[in-house]
């Protein structure tokens, strides 16, 4: 088994991502900021992303917008966040607070390499199909641009999750996944590791006998992962193994036990890294109910 990636460093910030149009969504951005903080340490920054205004097409030629109209734009989100910090429960107006113009998605990605940051804290629709076609993407086009973990809320996520699951294949992702997961998950609360194995409609004796030694291997290997989790005391760690295809089967388990977070590694293609994220996470980003933390592999 590939050793899992390193922890984040005690003094990286935590990166919250908040345009200041919901209070709702905010609160639980900033209690996910919050949890972060307390789990990683490091100080919690917030960062609006104001996407510039785009030309217009005039006949032939495109008619650029102004500088200062997406300035002052941007100024209007800065205090738009800043009145919702103000505001919210979970606010704290010691925050240092920017917003900046640009793709959300490359200006998270840089701005979260270069402050150092242990994670990603950004929104993520669930209220309707168009929410959650247009939340997850972005969520899917900050991670593909990213090399820090991103953890995705919706409205509705716990400020003290009681129950994490990882979706764990044993590759270096999905084991430093299990490690940032154990340390969100609130003390007497659980964490489940979840291995989907392989499942075929026609077994031949050759690949039942490959199964039955694949099986032999599992305990050692979970074993493995649980010596590296530092979970806050009085949780919970359990293995779970399951059957069927990976993205569906980890899907159907968290529907099943209605967990508040769950926690895949990503795997990239070298050449295509910036193009494609592995199918599991595109699939739990788009379809999971629950908050998300997504790992990059290194």
């Amino acid at each position: 088994m590939s050793s899992a990636s390193s922890p984040p460093h005690f003094d990286s910030p935590v990166l919250v991502a908040c345009d200041g149009t919901s209070v709702a969504l905010s609160e639980a951005l900033f209690n996910a900021g919050r949890l972060a903080t307390r789990a990683f340490g490091g100080p919690l920054e917030v960062l609006g992303i104001c996407e510039p205004t785009p030309g217009v097409a005039a006949g032939m030629d495109v008619l650029p917008v102004p500088a200062h109209l997406d300035e002052e734009r941007r100024v209007s989100m800065l205090e738009d966040v800043q009145r919702i910090i103000s505001i919210a429960d979970a606010g704290d107006l010691s925050w240092p607070v920017d917003v900046q113009l640009g793709s959300p998605s490359r200006v998270l990605a840089a701005e979260a390499l270069h402050r150092h940051a242990s994670v990603i804290v950004m929104g993520i629709g669930r209220h309707n199909p168009l929410d959650r076609l247009f939340g997850s993407e972005t969520t899917l086009a900050t991670l593909r641009a990213s090399r820090v973990p991103v953890l995705a809320v919706s409205a509705n996520f716990p400020a003290h999750p009681t129950h994490a699951v990882v979706g764990l294949d044993f590759s270096a992702a999905s084991v430093h996944a299990a490690r940032l997961a154990a340390r969100l998950v609130a003390p007497d609360g659980r964490l489940t590791l979840v291995h989907v194995r392989p499942q075929f409609e026609h077994r031949s004796a050759d690949w039942q006998a490959w199964d039955v030694d694949y099986g032999r291997t599992l305990p050692s290997l979970f074993d493995q992962v649980r010596a590296q989790l530092d979970p806050p005391d009085g949780v919970i760690v359990e293995t779970v193994t399951v059957r069927g295809d990976p993205a569906s089967s980890l899907l159907s388990f968290v529907q099943q036990v209605q967990c508040d977070l769950l926690a895949v590694g990503t795997q990239r293609r070298r050449v295509l890294e910036r193009l494609v994220v592995g199918s599991v996470a595109t699939k739990v980003l788009r379809t999971a109910r629950c908050g998300v933390l997504a790992v990059p592999s290194a």
